[in-house]
This record gives C-alpha cells, sequence and structure tokens, in this order.
C-alpha cells in the first residue's frame, strides 16, 4: 500500500492512503505531489504539505472568498496572491459585479498542473479571460509599478511561515498591501491552524492591528488542515468585518450563488471564536 505522510508538524502528521499518483515532480521552487485518495478525491501537495483537495476545499475557499464580498458590497478589482491551484479565482467568478482578477503566482508548474489535473476543484477558472495569471514572487509583484489603491479586496493564500514564505508575514508586506489597496478596500489572510500555529495568527492580528483602522479573525474547519479551527484574518481602513450581516438580503444574493459550505449564518458564526483563539487575535 502506498502513502503519503503530510510533514508540517514534527510532534504530529497525518497519513493518506494513495489510490493512484497523478503527478510527482520538482519544480524549480518545491516538489509538487497531485493524487487520488477514496475519502479526500484529488489533492493537491507541495513541499509535503497538504494544499488542497476535492473534498473539503470548500470550507476554505468559500470563506476566503464570499466572505469579505458579501461584508464589503463595494469590491471590483481583486487581487489574488498565491492561489495557483484556482479554486479562489472559481469561487470569485461567482460575483458578477467582479471586473477585474489578478492572480500572482511564483510557480508556473503549478498554475500548469493545476489546469490540466485540477479541474474538478478549479472549474477551468484559470483559463477564464477574466483572470490575468501573473507569475511573480508576491513580494516583488506588490512592490512593481501599481497603480496606488487599485485593488477592493487583497486574498492573501500564502503557505506556511517557513522558508522563502516567510517573508509574506513581515511588517514591510502588510505596509506594501496597505499601498495598493483602495480606500473602501479589504485584505483577508490565512492565519494557520492556531492549536499549532499560535504564533502565526498573534503576530498577524499584532500587525495588522498597528497598520489599518480595522482588523480580525474569523475562523472556518477543513479536514485535511490538521488541528482544527482554521483561523482567516483581515484587515481595512473602511469597513469593520467584525459586524453581522443581514441574513434575508445575503439569501437574496445568493440565489444566483452555488455554495457547499458558505451561508449567512455561517459567515456570522465564524466571527464568533473560541475563548483561547479569541485571546490569541486581540489587539485592540
Amino acid at each position: 500500500m502506498k502513502i503519503f505522510t503530510e510533514k508540517l508538524h514534527a510532534q504530529y502528521s497525518q497519513v493518506f492512503k494513495l489510490s493512484k499518483i497523478v503527478v510527482k515532480e520538482k519544480s524549480s521552487y518545491q516538489k509538487i505531489l497531485i493524487f487520488d485518495n477514496e475519502v479526500f478525491g484529488r489533492v493537491l501537495a507541495l513541499d509535503d504539505i497538504i494544499q488542497i483537495t476535492e473534498k473539503d476545499h470548500h470550507a476554505y475557499t468559500e470563506m476566503l472568498v464570499h466572505f469579505p464580498i458579501i461584508a464589503n458590497k463595494s469590491i471590483r478589482k481583486v487581487l489574488i496572491i498565491g492561489g495557483g491551484d484556482g479554486a479562489i479565482a472559481s469561487e470569485i467568478l461567482k460575483h458578477r459585479q467582479i471586473e477585474k482578477i489578478v492572480l500572482c503566482e511564483i510557480d508556473k508548474r503549478v498554475i500548469d498542473l493545476s489546469k490540466k489535473y485540477l479541474r474538478k476543484i478549479n472549474f477551468n477558472s484559470l483559463t477564464n479571460p477574466k483572470i490575468n495569471i501573473v507569475i511573480d514572487d508576491a513580494a516583488n509583484y506588490i512592490n512593481s509599478d501599481l497603480t496606488k489603491g487599485y485593488f477592493d479586496l487583497i486574498i492573501v493564500d500564502r503557505p506556511d511561515p517557513i522558508g522563502p514564505g516567510n517573508k509574506l508575514f513581515k511588517i514591510n508586506f502588510y505596509k506594501d498591501l496597505k499601498n495598493i489597496i483602495s480606500k473602501k478596500g479589504t485584505i483577508v489572510f490565512q492565519t494557520g491552524v492556531p492549536f499549532f500555529q499560535k504564533k502565526e495568527l498573534k503576530e498577524t492580528s499584532k500587525k495588522l492591528n498597528n497598520i489599518f483602522r480595522y482588523s480580525g479573525t474569523y475562523h472556518t474547519v477543513v479536514p485535511t488542515y490538521i488541528g482544527g479551527h482554521m483561523t482567516l484574518s483581515w484587515a481595512s481602513d473602511a469597513k469593520d468585518l467584525n459586524k453581522k450581516i443581514n441574513i434575508r438580503e445575503t439569501n437574496i444574493y445568493l440565489k444566483k450563488i452555488i455554495t457547499n459550505y458558505y451561508t449567512p449564518e455561517i459567515h456570522n458564526s465564524s466571527l464568533d471564536l473560541p475563548l483561547w483563539i479569541k485571546k490569541l487575535s486581540e489587539f485592540n
């Protein structure tokens, strides 16, 4: 029996039975593994860390996308940092008012393989003409010749803060993002599984609180992101996303949008954090 063991935490791991190995290679940046599993369907792992699965990604991608767009209806131009599997782009495309989507991914090989092998996850979003794919290091791209205040939403689907990805957690990165977000805009980040990654949430919360007028944390649960609650953090100078949304109005809006996880009730409940997570994320 062939198995895959995730190597993220030194004291705890998860093991997957491999029904089929679809891709196993090394790009210029990382090891890439795409495999099938009887429970989770198609799975993408980068450098031996699970990134996304066919069966449970909705709890992550839908909350990264629909939460900020529903809470801030003025969003028209979106930047995705990371997200080379195309799942986040697929969710954004469900909102017809979005005019422009830029996806910045450092590894072109991830894009190419996702187009071919992850179509049940991204629904061909990476070939949609509305998506402008930029192959570049995110820290470099946001310091390039971008118009100040251009984007209304920035979704930072960053890796864990190890190796080269660590610079996406530095104070200058957040300041650079503030420079390219519009005055009415919102930025959302993945901030890890706090049971194992307390420092990631705590330090991000502190930095966002120091740079932006409003910031906060909400949560979801993704089975393959081991450790229980997965936290997502947001920041804005214009809007307080800690406020609950109107359920009736949101249900009317969602009539034309198919979701598997997100509902207005889930939106509101995601703001109700377990006490120990709330303590990690509070700096007001």
